[in-house]
């Protein structure tokens, strides 16, 4: 039976390489060179993303005064800027989607609209073209496409419409969150 101590022996050296190994963090190449030297290189790369900068509303009030019609919200602002796609002929798609199928009532259990109850028209974009849609809580549909190769789009003219409702009974903030997507996709 062997002893401790040769025991400890045995595994000192591989242990010790394998720390060595551990502590160096990375690879590199050794060499000896006579002083002064310029020969030695390092290649530093920038790994680049997909990448914008965007600014989206953080609410959209419908102000109803009258059930019975369609109800325009302010106009929203959105700014998409710092755009980088892999290639020039790609386009950033602006999309949104519903989180739930309905709007949260003031009242619990109170009827009140449906996701599908808000549209959009096509706004008037910089650098873009908009898109009518309905919104949906199971497909985000387009609200833009930036054109390709764009640094920046943006519009100040998204108009949020929610439909009439004549069955809504009981005031106050019936909620729904939207979500936004933004995607590069091959250009047309």
């Amino acid at each position: 039976m062997k002893s401790l101590n040769s025991f400890r022996g045995s595994f000192a050296a591989p242990c010790a390489l394998a720390m060595g190994l551990i502590l160096a963090g990375g690879l590199s190449a050794q060499t000896v060179v006579t002083l002064p030297n310029t020969a030695q290189e390092t290649t530093l790369t920038a790994d680049v993303r997909e990448q914008a900068r965007v600014t989206v509303p953080a609410g959209v009030t419908f102000t109803v005064t009258d059930i019975s019609v369609d109800t325009v919200a302010s106009a929203a602002s959105v700014t998409i800027d710092n755009i980088v796609m892999a290639s020039s002929t790609k386009q950033l798609k602006v999309s949104v989607q519903a989180s739930a199928t309905a709007f949260s009532p003031s009242v619990a259990e109170a009827v009140t609209w449906d996701a599908a109850d808000v549209s959009w028209g096509a706004a008037s974009w910089t650098n873009a073209t908009g898109a009518s849609g309905v919104l949906s809580n199971t497909t985000y549909n387009a609200v833009a496409t930036c054109a390709a190769d764009a640094a920046a789009c943006s519009t100040t003219g998204l108009v949020f419409t929610l439909a009439q409702k004549q069955t809504v009974k009981r005031s106050g903030n019936h909620t729904l969150a939207l979500t936004w997507k933004f995607e590069s996709v091959a250009g047309v």
